[in-house]
């Protein structure tokens, strides 16, 4: 007997339906019962398969796999059945036992010196209790750190009052009108920069504030304390988050501006300040400080040509925002413009 026909047809043997004396209702319960099994025996493993698939965060994967096969063989061995019902296959049919047991033994060889392992695995409960204490963990951690920030911000608030007091102090000692007119400018500077700190002091996250308050309040500030009670002030700004980087430039260079047009716009002492920031429609910032006083012709050798165009404050401050400026100047009418990219936290 050649090794297929061992296989497929081996002589002298009978169906396995002969010996149900081909009963028909013994027949059908063996081959309903084993097409049933078979078929629930090859959609569980993939199943699993197709878990650990989508799972493969899953350690000992693995081992899943070797459940795939072992359940895979033995759902050929149940169609099997239902085959030697009407033909003497027992050869292959043995075969696939014989596969079959070698998976299973596989199967629990590996297994049991892996129990230990899975069960040192953290349980859900476990997890999630280490999740809830890594969070108060950080939890306490931001809050320490918001606590160190508003520290190191109300220092530098403080020790930026202190220096405005010492130019006080300074500016009562001095006669001449222009050394007392620069420590004034140096004030102006302080109290931005002071501004900036207690904006970032009262804001949620420590890191950004809106510049729509900051602008109007340092307007106002800067107005009410260098001008005559003619002068009237326009703020309007778009919200928009900023950061410190970002803030202290512009800030300083409103102020610059503004003290421009008070210094030298309302010889009178009557007019009026605007203050714009809005956003362009290609996404730039557009700030804008105008005043309705005398003008000048933009180049000319004039003292306030000379303050608002040639310092190097200002064209410092503009290439620091990495933007332009554009300013327009005649009787009547002043318009410094400058444009910039938003910032990153806008």
């Amino acid at each position: 007997m050649s090794f297929w026909d061992w296989l497929f047809n081996p002589s002298g043997l009978t169906p396995h339906g002969f010996c149900l004396s081909w009963a028909p209702g013994l027949v059908a319960v063996h081959a309903g019962s084993d097409a049933v099994i078979g078929l629930a025996y090859f959609s569980i493993p993939l199943a699993i398969a197709a878990f650990v698939r989508q799972r493969p965060d899953i350690k000992y994967s693995w081992v899943a796999y070797l459940f795939v096969a072992f359940i895979l063989a033995c759902g050929a061995t149940h169609f099997l059945a239902i085959l030697t019902l009407w033909a003497p296959i027992y050869g292959i049919e043995g075969v696939v036992k014989a596969i079959t047991a070698l998976l299973s033994i596989a199967t629990a060889a590996l297994l049991w010196p892996l129990i230990p392992k899975i069960v040192a695995l953290p349980s859900a409960a476990a997890l999630e209790q280490r999740v809830d204490e890594r969070t108060a963990e950080l939890t306490a951690a931001l809050a320490q750190r918001d606590l160190l920030l508003r520290e190191v911000y109300h220092r530098v608030k403080n020790n930026l009052q202190t220096v405005d007091g010492l130019l006080i102090m300074q500016a009562r000692q001095l006669a001449d009108p222009e050394a007392r007119q620069a420590l004034q400018g140096m004030r102006d500077r302080v109290y931005a920069l002071g501004l900036v700190h207690q904006q970032l002091m009262g804001s949620e996250n420590l890191q950004t504030f809106d510049i729509a308050p900051f602008l109007d309040e340092l307007s106002t500030n800067l107005v009410h304390g260098g001008a005559a009670q003619g002068v009237t002030l326009s703020v309007e700004a778009v919200p928009l988050d900023v950061s410190l980087d970002f803030a202290i430039p512009l800030g300083l260079l409103v102020t610059e501006l503004v003290t421009n047009s008070l210094k030298h716009a309302f010889p009178d002492g009557e007019g009026e300040i605007v203050v714009t920031l809005d956003r362009a429609s290609d996404g730039a910032l557009v700030l804008v400080v105008a005043d309705d006083g005398q003008g000048y012709t933009v180049g000319a050798p004039t003292p306030r040509a000379k303050a608002a165009l040639g310092s190097s404050i200002i064209e410092g401050l503009v290439a620091q925002l990495k933007g332009t400026i554009m300013v327009e100047s005649g009787p009547g009418k002043t318009r410094s413009e400058i444009r910039m990219m938003a910032p990153v936290s806008a």
